[in-house]
């Protein structure tokens, strides 16, 4: 089908990779995050998204991370927003312009509200998520196309996020305490489903952006759900900048035809100093301070 291959398809993808595999969850804690030192209110991260078909990458698209401090129901929380959208050129045969809302506490980033909104091309769907603590459930609301809405109650398990606040928790964790190779499980709110995945530590890599920069990263391949756009298995690779920061650096997965790649693009706001960025001096590359 051509949705499948068109690069614009590549916006809700790139969400979707940044977000899902760089998640672990801590089940011997009654509480998942012990300190935010990561990011704070003002971070913005910008990527540019590329499909590949053949040999030919392609520029293809966008998305956009933010974070600001809020309320919910009348107390402190994290907003967490996201957009992924194709380029203007390709509006013409595909318009796509994805958002998605994420809610969280502010020590503990625990999900409280997830929104997810997709318009691609006609097809148009709504996601919302409440997470209900005192009684352990999720209640969700999706409503897609012209269908009526579905109304619907899970079972939520512990250290469930949804695919948007497991980004910012996942950059909290101490990932010095895992091997090369070893298999972090995960769980995680898909589609009204909750996942029960992992991803596997790969070690520490040097990622080059378009900018000239150079990132000392985190490596991990996820295990991936099988869906319209991956067959599953581990056919996705994502880096991690291995600093105080955390952030997502670039991403590489294979889809059902051809590969998609994101990579960061420009960011601001930054709650600590770059301390995984290198550049060249003399021909040799130096970490930045």
């Amino acid at each position: 089908m051509i949705k499948l291959i068109f690069p614009p398809r590549l916006q809700y993808v790139l969400i979707f990779v940044f977000l899902l595999p760089v998640f672990c969850s801590n089940y011997a804690s009654g509480q998942c995050l012990e300190k935010n030192f990561a990011f704070d209110a003002g971070e913005k991260l910008s990527y540019r998204g590329y499909y590949n078909w053949g040999f030919i990458w392609v520029a293809a698209g966008e998305v956009k991370l933010s974070v600001e401090k809020s309320k919910y129901k009348e107390k402190d929380a994290y907003k967490f927003y996201g957009t992924g959208k194709n380029l203007k050129a390709f509006d013409w045969f595909f318009h796509l312009r994805d958002t998605l809302t994420a809610y969280t506490e502010i020590e503990s980033l625990t999900p409280l509200y997830f929104d997810r909104r997709t318009h691609e091309a006609k097809y148009h769907a709504h996601h919302e998520y409440w997470f209900n603590y005192s009684d352990s459930t999720i209640l969700s609301k999706i409503q897609k196309r012209e269908k009526p809405e579905k109304l619907d109650t899970l079972a939520n398990k512990p250290c469930t996020f949804d695919i948007l606040s497991v980004a910012y928790y996942v950059r909290n964790l101490d990932f010095s305490q895992y091997k090369k190779g070893d298999k972090i499980p995960l769980s995680m709110l898909v589609d009204n489903e909750i996942h029960s995945l992992y991803i596997r530590y790969k070690g520490v890599e040097i990622i080059k952006t378009k900018s000239g920069e150079q990132f000392e990263c985190l490596k991990f391949s996820p295990l991936l759900v099988e869906g319209t756009m991956f067959k599953g298995g581990e056919d996705m690779t994502v880096w991690l900048s291995n600093d105080d920061n955390r952030i997502p650096i670039q991403v590489e997965a294979k889809v059902l035809v051809g590969s998609v790649k994101g990579i960061l693009d420009s960011y601001e706001g930054l709650r600590n100093s770059k301390n995984s960025f290198f550049k060249k001096r003399n021909g040799k590359l130096d970490i930045e301070e």
